[in-house]
């Protein structure tokens, strides 16, 4: 099932989202929502993108499975980052950024196997000060999610395009 979702509209209600939703589960990773729908689809990115803005590492952390990995398709080949690797490098971010920014818009869903599985399709805006310099970056990802027991989490995002921005 394909939807269109507009995120905008969903954000403005996001404070009264946040109150419902627990952090992590004891396994250390995912995020309680109950159940994988368009609405907490996409409420899950917004926790995300509030906790990179916030730089809470440990909330940010909680979003990757296990087996988390996330694959660059940007530049005519094909590179894999695993999950220790890529939260050790956005740690070193966050400790050392002046300011991340990570706004995340929900563009398509497709769900699979019984409402467990989501193939999320993403247009992402970064922007990092850090050292003196200014990154900012546009993306289109597919991301992976998976729930279990009520918990939502990432298992793995395909960057298929990135767009540099010039400052």
């Amino acid at each position: 099932m394909k939807l269109r979702l507009l995120a905008l509209p969903l954000l403005c209600f996001l404070p009264f989202l946040l109150t419902s939703c627990e952090t992590t589960s004891s396994s250390g990773y995912g995020y309680y929502m109950g159940e994988l729908t368009d609405d907490t689809i996409v409420e899950f990115f917004a926790l995300s993108d509030d906790a990179a803005k916030r730089q809470d590492y440990e909330f940010y952390k909680s979003f990757f499975s296990p087996n988390y990995s996330s694959v660059d398709r940007t530049d005519y080949s094909s590179t894999t980052t695993y999950r220790e690797d890529y939260l050790t490098m956005v740690n070193e971010i966050f400790e050392s950024a002046k300011s991340v920014h990570l706004q995340t818009m929900v563009m398509d869903i497709e769900y699979s196997n019984y409402g467990h599985n989501a193939l999320v399709k993403i247009h992402e805006e970064e922007k990092i000060d850090q050292y003196g310099q200014t990154r900012h970056y546009i993306s289109l990802l597919d991301v992976e999610l998976e729930i279990e027991d009520g918990w939502v989490f990432i298992n793995k995002t395909t960057r298929t395009s990135m767009q540099t921005i010039e400052e």
